[in-house]
This record gives C-alpha cells, structure tokens and sequence, in this order.
C-alpha cells in the first residue's frame, strides 16, 4: 500500500510541476504576472490531464498482470479474474490511485504558479521554487529506492530547467 501512495504522489507531484512550468513558463518569465484564477485554471487543467493519464496508464497496467496470470494458472481466459473482486480492486485501486495523483499534480503544480501569482514582482522565484521543489522530490525518492540522493536531486532539477526552457520557447501562456 505504501508504495502505491509514494508512486502516486510522487508522479502527481512532479507532473504538476513540470507540466505547469512548461505550459506557464512565458507567463512566469514576462514583467506581468499570472493572476490567482489562472494559476488555479492551469493547475486543474494540469491535475486533470495527469490523473487522466494516470488512470490509463494504471488500470492497463493492473490488467496486464490479471492477464498474465491467468496465462501463468493456464486459464482459457483472463474475462473470469477480471469479473470477480479481482476486477473490481484493479479498478479501485486504479481510481484511488488517480485521485492521489490528480490531487498532488494540483499542489504541485501550484508551487511554481501561485508563488508567481502571490508574489508577482519576483519573476525567479517561481522557477527557483519548482526547481528546489523537484530537487527535493529528487531526493525523496532516492531515499525510497536506495538511489543516490545527489544523481536524483540534480536530475529532477535538471528536467524542471529543461521544462522551462521548453516552456519559454513554446510560450504557451502569456
């Protein structure tokens, strides 16, 4: 259970903050600042399309190895697991999986756009807060997969700065 959290969590966490300093990135980077709504509009819009992503993502994944154990008991077909409680759990614990990460992408990415939106006059500090903010994301999950915690750290960092770069050059939100 544990590490279905931690998963979720960290994967809203840092798709929010990626995703919204790619979108926002010419927004937080110009002399006019996103305006509260906005943050919250690009924050649900970034939640939304992550945790979408992620139920894809989980419940295909949760069904492959109903399917691969089916093959493994040499069963004619998987249909019979997936219509007893084991299908149902996939499909619960695909949707508690969604909501964790859906939530985390929102507080996530409200790191870099609200910092924007609620202190307007200091265009480094949204990109300086995500950055640090994935640094140590960086960090947490080197210490949950025994990882060197400066590889991770530098790494996650590294893609935040990536994102921006990207994000100036798409200049999706002005």
């Amino acid at each position: 259970m544990r590490g279905r959290i931690l998963f979720s969590v960290t994967l809203g966490l840092s798709d929010g903050i990626i995703t919204s300093l790619m979108i926002a990135a010419a927004a937080l980077s110009s002399s006019a600042s996103l305006g509260v709504t906005e943050a919250l509009r690009i924050g649900a819009g970034s939640a939304i399309v992550g945790g979408f992503s992620f139920f894809i993502a989980e419940y295909a994944r949760l069904r492959g190895e109903v399917f691969r154990m089916s093959r493994q008991l040499a069963m004619d077909s998987p249909r019979k697991l997936m219509r007893s409680r084991i299908g149902i759990e996939i499909t619960e614990e695909a949707l508690e999986g969604t909501a964790i990460a859906g939530a985390s992408g929102f507080l996530g990415s409200m790191i870099p756009l609200a910092t924007d939106a609620l202190l307007p006059n200091y265009h480094i500090l949204p990109f300086a807060a995500a950055v640090i903010a994935l640094a140590f994301l960086g960090v947490g999950l080197a210490r949950s997969i025994s990882g060197h915690y400066a590889v991770w750290a530098v790494g996650m960092s590294a893609v935040g700065v990536i994102m921006s770069y990207v994000g100036v050059f798409l200049h999706i939100v002005s």
